[in-house]
């Protein structure tokens, strides 16, 4: 009786939570999503674009390169206000996805940790063992 009841509750409950755990661990964690009226969205959209490229321009290591290049920053200022709306827009969104360097390392730590765990609990309910010589 022991042995069936295992069998018919461990086996599913296993591969219900492997399932649950990958589908949680594929959602992205910055998504989100949310209505806005139009008006709010096209009157800040421009300035916070801009605002945001600027930042990111006046990093170190981008204005370094600008001016390896032979740009100074009042034509780059001058450029940058110049762009049409969606092409602001679109710059602005790839300086979003720009990573500092360093940030997916303690993803992949966390992703590798719950994996060990997950098999370390499908060896104890299968009452496997593995012995290291």
């Amino acid at each position: 009786m022991q042995r069936l009841r295992k069998a018919l509750f461990s086996r599913p409950l296993v591969w219900y939570m492997a399932m649950a755990m990958v589908l949680i661990s594929s959602v992205p964690r910055n998504a989100s999503a949310g209505l806005i009226p139009s008006q709010m969205a096209a009157e800040g959209s421009r300035q916070a674009d801009i605002s945001k490229v600027q930042t990111a321009l006046e990093s170190k290591v981008v204005s370094q390169r600008l001016s390896d290049l032979g740009f100074n920053p009042d034509e780059v200022k001058m450029k940058v206000a110049s762009f049409s709306d969606s092409d602001l827009h679109q710059l602005a969104s790839h300086v979003d996805q720009l990573q500092g360097g360093g940030d997916g390392s303690l993803g992949i730590v966390i992703a590798l940790l719950v994996i060990i765990i997950l098999v370390v609990i499908l060896l104890q309910i299968s009452d496997h063992k593995i012995i290291i010589k």
